[in-house]
């Protein structure tokens, strides 16, 4: 009897010996393979995580690049990391509603989205659009000129931001010091300033904006802060007409579509709520799942030829794969910030990561190219610089 006592008493104590022992060799274990082969206790923790590169020399050690990046590989290597995370996290919105990720601003009626987008439209001033669209139009031009002189097609597509669809959800939590009329002029301003210079642009921002209460849920989903189904199907359809339209034929064939609510949810409609990192994320919202009506055979019609481009940001993803499956576009590819990664496919997938600029300079071969920038950035990104570059070369 005395030897069970005894041997039921020191269990525990040889699990935590057990434990204390392996985690150490978990952790360097993880320090010296590759990401995808670590070993990690509990969920895997949503965003993205550059991998320090522990750089060895004197420069590294008296600049303390060493050591910051030595410490940073430490902490990402323990096993129970996401674990602690993801308790911590809970612990923290469950009692007190606070959010570790200071990227994710919380809103009324739970809408979350990410600081930036709030911080660009609290920073908008009078005339703004009109000072960047003079700014850019040259470049815009050229780029626009080098696809029509072979006899393709180009479209500038300004995709909407969630700040400026739903503001009254953030504006009372969120210092926001300059006018509404600053903030409303913006695009409008930018786009005729544009379309005066002989710009062809399809303004998505102000078309998803003017449908904002027509349809159950908003076209933005309350746990992301990318545009919903809804949104990107209205985009793409006035992106196709505006390509027939300077083609003068059904260059792409149109879709119609249906919608359904849902209560499950696509990686987009619950981005925001996923980086939050709980163990229960905000996820009692319904979403809208479009289901797509396309007439024309694809394996037959002309457009399942055609070379077609997409430069843009993450709000081309959902445009790419709705013209890719549903109109006929089997040859598009998305240029991801132009290099950050090349997408296409069926299904839809990522083809390349990291572009050389040779590889980005494909794109200039495209019969039609969509250039696409988000309101919250317009006139401002690299990667339209560097297809202004590769075009005019």
């Amino acid at each position: 009897m005395l030897r069970r006592i005894s041997l039921h008493r020191s269990l525990p104590r040889l699990l935590l010996a057990s434990t204390l022992l392996v985690l150490p060799l978990i952790s360097i274990w993880n320090m010296s393979v590759e990401p995808g082969h670590d070993i990690k206790l509990g969920p895997k923790l949503a965003g993205v995580t550059d991998v320090a590169r522990i750089g060895f020399s004197w420069s590294a050690i008296t600049g303390g690049g060493f050591q910051k990046a030595a410490a940073s590989r430490i902490t990402e290597a323990f096993a129970l990391r996401p674990l602690l995370i993801r308790l911590n996290n809970s612990i923290r919105f469950e009692l007190f509603g606070d959010y570790s990720e200071s990227y994710v601003v919380r809103g009324a009626s739970g809408h979350l989205i990410g600081s930036s987008y709030l911080i660009e439209y609290c920073a908008r001033t009078e005339g703004m659009g009109g000072r960047l669209a003079a700014e850019v139009a040259p470049g815009l031009k050229t780029i626009q000129d080098h696809f029509r002189a072979a006899g393709g097609e180009f479209v500038y597509l300004i995709s909407p931001s969630k700040a400026a669809h739903l503001p009254e959800y953030f504006l009372d939590r969120f210092a926001c010091t300059n006018s509404p009329a600053a903030r409303a002029q913006f695009i409008p301003d930018y786009v005729g300033a544009l379309r005066a210079a002989g710009i062809s642009v399809v303004d998505g921002a102000s078309l998803i904006h003017s449908q904002k209460g027509r349809y159950e849920v908003p076209l933005f989903p309350e746990g992301g802060e990318h545009w919903n189904d809804i949104g990107g199907a209205l985009a793409v359809s006035a992106v196709v007409e505006e390509i027939n339209r300077q083609a003068g034929r059904v260059l792409i064939p149109p879709f119609s579509f249906t919608y359904s609510l849902s209560n499950a949810k696509s990686k987009a409609d619950r981005e925001l709520a996923d980086l939050l990192n709980v163990f229960f994320p905000p996820l009692g919202y319904v979403t809208a799942k479009v289901s797509f009506d396309q007439p024309a055979s694809c394996r037959t019609h002309p457009a399942h030829d055609l070379a077609i481009a997409m430069v843009g940001s993450s709000f081309g993803f959902l445009p790419s794969q709705i013209m890719l499956e549903h109109n006929c576009l089997s040859r598009l590819n998305f240029y991801y910030y132009a290099k950050l990664g090349l997408f296409g496919g069926e299904p839809f997938h990522e083809l390349q990561r990291n572009l050389e600029r040779n590889e980005v300079a494909r794109a200039a071969d495209a019969q039609v190219m969509i250039l696409e920038e988000n309101e919250s950035f317009v006139g401002r990104t690299n990667y339209t610089r560097m297809l202004y570059d590769v075009v005019s070369k």
